[in-house]
C-alpha cells in the first residue's frame, strides 16, 4: 500500500518525520526493513532557514565571554530563539561568532534546550533540539554552525519556540593539546550515508520498558594511546509512531565513556550505505586490527540511555543522537554517576508547577581549565501524564575560576495551568583542559573581546 504523496510530502517536512513514517508499512505498523529511506539530508537542507527573534544582531553580550588566555584558548556560551507561526516544518536557523585570531581549532556544542507551543499545550509526537554544520572559516576568523529543533503533534498545525544554549571553545592548538572530530564540515550527512554526519538513529523496539540503551563507537586516529577522548552532545530526537500522545517523563544520558572497543560487540553506529530501515536496525562491530577488544584512543565507546514515556508502560520510538568527540594530551574528563529508570504515573497532586532553577558549585576541579557538558537530564511530572505547553532543561550561565566550576541550570515540564509540577535531575560531565597536579589555575574572565 502506497501513502498519498500530499501526506507523505508533507510529513517530510520535519526530519524526524520523513524517517519515521517511512520506517512503518502503510497496513499494520510494522518496520519494513526493505523500505528505501529517503534522502533525509536533501530534506534538511531544502527546509529555509527561520530568522532568529533572540538575541538581537550584534548583540555584543552574546555569547558571554566565560575566560580567555590570550594566545591559547576562548571559551563562550550563547543561545538562539527562533518560532513559527505554524508546525508544518522544523525550526533551522544559522548563527556564527568571532573567534581570535590566535585559534585554529574550535568547536560547538549543545548544553540546553526548550521548546514550547505557542497556543495551549498539545499531545506530542516529536521533539529534537541538534547543532550541527559546524565550520571554521580562518579568514574571519569565524564559526558558524547550524541549529535546528522540532516539537509537533499530529496535526502539524500549532506554531511553536525553539530556544537552544550553546558552549563555543576556540584554541590554538600548537600552546593545547587537542584536536576535534566534529564530522564533515560542509555537509549535513557524509558521502556513504543519507543520515546526519557523526549521529546514530536506533529503534527501541524488542525492549518491554519504556528505557531503551544503545551503545556507540567513533574512531579518530592519530591521538595519545593512553588518554580519555571526551563526548560533546551536539543534539538528539524522539519520535512516537502510531500517533501523538501525552509525556509523563522524558530522559536522555549520554553514558559514561572509554576508549575501549569490543570484539564481536554490535554497536548501533548506522551503516555505511544506510539506505533502508533495514540498515539502520542492524548496527556494525568496530573496525578491529586483531580479533580482540582493544583498549586505544584511536577508539571511544559509550551507551546511550533514552526514556519517551506516558503513563503506559512503553510503546515504540525512535531515538536519534549527534555527538562530537575531542582528545589529546591536554584532554581530561570528570563523568558523574547517573542513571535513569522508568517512572509510573502517581496521580493526586495539585500543586502549581514552573520553572525550576538550581545553582550548582562544584569545587577541587583538577585542570587549568574546566567545560561542563550537559550530558544526562530526565524530565517528569509529578503525578500522572500530562498535555505539554513547555518542555526543556539548560545551563543558562556558568564560570571557571581558580578550581571551582559554577553553573546556573534551569529546567520545565508544563501544560497550560502549570498543574501539576516537574521533578528534574540532570548531569554534567566536565570536559577538563590541560590537567594540573593539584588543582587550581582555572581559566581567568576577561571583559575584552
Amino acid at each position: 500500500m502506497t501513502k498519498p504523496a500530499t501526506r507523505q510530502s508533507r510529513r517530510a517536512l520535519t526530519v524526524l518525520s520523513v524517517l519515521m513514517t517511512t520506517l512503518l508499512s502503510a497496513a499494520c505498523g510494522v518496520i519494513n526493513p526493505n523500505y528505501v529511506l529517503p534522502n533525509i539530508c536533501r530534506v534538511f537542507d531544502d527546509t529555509p532557514l527561520t530568522p532568529l527573534s533572540a538575541p538581537p544582531p550584534n548583540d555584543p553580550t552574546n555569547p558571554k565571554l566565560i575566560f580567555e588566555t590570550l594566545g591559547q584558548i576562548k571559551v563562550m556560551h550563547g543561545s538562539g530563539t527562533a518560532k513559527l507561526e505554524s508546525g508544518n516544518r522544523i525550526i533551522k536557523v544559522e548563527q556564527s561568532v568571532s573567534i581570535p585570531t590566535y585559534a585554529n581549532q574550535a568547536t560547538v556544542f549543545l548544553n540546553g534546550w526548550n521548546l514550547s507551543y505557542l497556543g495551549g499545550d498539545q499531545h506530542v509526537l516529536a521533539l529534537g533540539a541538534l547543532i550541527t554544520k559546524i565550520k571554521l572559516d580562518r579568514r574571519g576568523p569565524t564559526l558558524t554552525w547550524t541549529a535546528a529543533g522540532v516539537l509537533r503533534d499530529d496535526d502539524f498545525k500549532e506554531g511553536y519556540n525553539f530556544t537552544y544554549h550553546f558552549t563555543v571553545i576556540a584554541w590554538n592548538d600548537t600552546a593545547i593539546n587537542m584536536s576535534v572530530d566534529q564530522g564533515s564540515p560542509d555537509n549535513f550527512c557524509s558521502a556513504d550515508t543519507d543520515l546526519p554526519d557523526k549521529s546514530f538513529v536506533a529503534i527501541n523496539n524488542g525492549t518491554t520498558t519504556a528505557l531503551s540503551s544503545f551503545s556507540v563507537f567513533s574512531q579518530k586516529l592519530g591521538l595519545p594511546r593512553d588518554k580519555p577522548v571526551a563526548v560533546l552532545p551536539r543534539g538528539f530526537g524522539y519520535f512516537w509512531w502510531g500517533g501523538d500522545h501525552h509525556v509523563l517523563q522524558l530522559g536522555y544520558n549520554l553514558d559514561h565513556s572509554e576508549i575501549f572497543a569490543e570484539q564481536g560487540k554490535i554497536y548501533n553506529n548506522n551503516k555505511n550505505h544506510v539506505r533502508t530501515a533495514g540498515d539502520i536496525m542492524t548496527g556494525i562491530p568496530a573496525p578491529l586490527p586483531t580479533p580482540a577488544s582493544l583498549v586505544d584512543s584511536g577508539f571511544v565507546s559509550w551507551s546511550t540511555y533514552a526514556i519517551f514515556k506516558d503513563n503506559d508502560s512503553r510503546r515504540d520510538y525512535v531515538f536519534s543522537e549527534l555527538a562530537s568527540t575531542v582528545g589529546g594530551n591536554d584532554v581530561g574528563i570528570v563523568q558523574p554517576p547517573f542513571a535513569i529508570l522508568p517512572k509510573e504515573g502517581e496521580g493526586g497532586n495539585f500543586l502549581p508547577g514552573g520553572v525550576k532553577k538550581e545553582q550548582i558549585v562544584i569545587e577541587n576541579v583538577p585542570f587549568e581549565y574546566a567545560v561542563p557538558l550537559l550530558t544526562g537530564w530526565e524530565l517528569s511530572y509529578l503525578t500522572d501524564d500530562q498535555h505539554v505547553k513547555e518542555v526543556g532543561i539548560s545551563i543558562d550561565d556558568w564560570s571557571f575560576i581558580g578550581d571551582t566550576l559554577s553553573y546556573t541550570l534551569s529546567s520545565i515540564l508544563r501544560d497550560d495551568d502549570f498543574t501539576p509540577p516537574h521533578s528534574a535531575r540532570h548531569k554534567v560531565t566536565i570536559l577538563g583542559i590541560r590537567p594540573t597536579g593539584s588543582g587550581g589555575g582555572g581559566g581567568v574572565p576577561r571583559q575584552s573581546r
